[in-house]
């Protein structure tokens, strides 16, 4: 699962790019679920649960940008910075599910990449 976090940020960082709204509300889509499924797998009180909370604003907010006709420059740093932190969440997600000594093989979900 946290294999697509990188993928899907980079291909919503390039969808914002280029303007096409279909490819990145599909990208968006993946994170939403990843983030709805991490807050399901969880209790309230796991601080897995509080990371995956703050990510519903950053995803509301670029789901609002799309639904701009265009994004001019300011909303597309204001973009840039969204993506940027809820790839750096969804890296202490899984850092925290798997723990800092657990090999990559014991890990339920695989390993997202950090900041990029």
């Amino acid at each position: 699962m946290f294999g697509e976090v990188s993928i899907a940020t980079d291909r919503l960082a390039l969808c914002l790019r280029t303007h096409r709204r279909i490819g990145a509300a599909h990208a968006l889509l993946h994170l939403r679920r990843l983030a709805a499924a991490c807050l399901r797998a969880t209790s309230p009180d796991d601080e897995i649960h509080a990371l995956a909370t703050t990510l519903t604003q950053p995803l509301k907010e670029l789901d609002d940008a799309l639904a701009a006709d265009r994004l001019d420059a300011v909303s597309m740093a204001a973009a840039a910075v969204r993506l940027s932190f809820i790839r750096f969440q969804f890296w202490r997600i899984e850092s925290s599910r798997i723990g800092p000594a657990a090999p990559v093989t014991d890990a339920p979900y695989g390993r997202a990449n950090a900041i990029t």
